[in-house]
């Protein structure tokens, strides 16, 4: 026969090492999961956004950060550098088609950026051993090229 036992909530859910998929890797090995990649990430001045792009870029992207208020950008990107992290940011509202395409041709600006500082740094390490090399790049319409 069933005999009711009075048990909070908190007994029917799993144990806390059960959920957890995080990678019990080195920290070095993780901050290269996501290197040479970005992030764009909107509303991500604080809460949730804020611990996810400081996420990213923890494990190696640089992350665009992105809110209505320019000085909430501000200081979340100052926050997020004054760590150590590589990270950007752009006044977006989404809802706005204008601000949608600056924040899509700013992370592109700043992959392109980071394409070419790798190029020219690749160059400067492989020229005495007389290996060229080269980048291909598109240019938007409307965006100067950063040479």
């Amino acid at each position: 026969m069933f005999r009711h036992q009075p048990r909070g909530w908190k007994s029917f859910l799993p144990t806390a090492a059960l959920l957890s998929k995080r990678s019990t890797s080195s920290a070095a090995n993780s901050r290269l999961k996501l290197a040479n990649k970005v992030a764009v990430v909107t509303g991500s001045t604080n809460g949730i956004g804020f611990t996810i792009a400081r996420r990213l870029a923890q494990d190696g992207a640089h992350v665009v950060i992105s809110s209505r208020k320019q000085q909430n950008v501000d200081q979340a990107v100052n926050t997020l550098q004054g760590e150590g992290l590589s990270v950007t940011g752009t006044m977006c509202h989404v809802g706005k088609a204008e601000d949608r395409e600056r924040l899509r041709l700013g992370a592109y600006n700043v992959s392109k950026t980071a394409l070419l500082g790798l190029t020219k740094t690749l160059a400067v390490e492989l020229a005495p051993k007389n290996i060229r090399v080269n980048c291909l790049n598109i240019v938007v319409a409307g965006c100067s090229p950063h040479l």
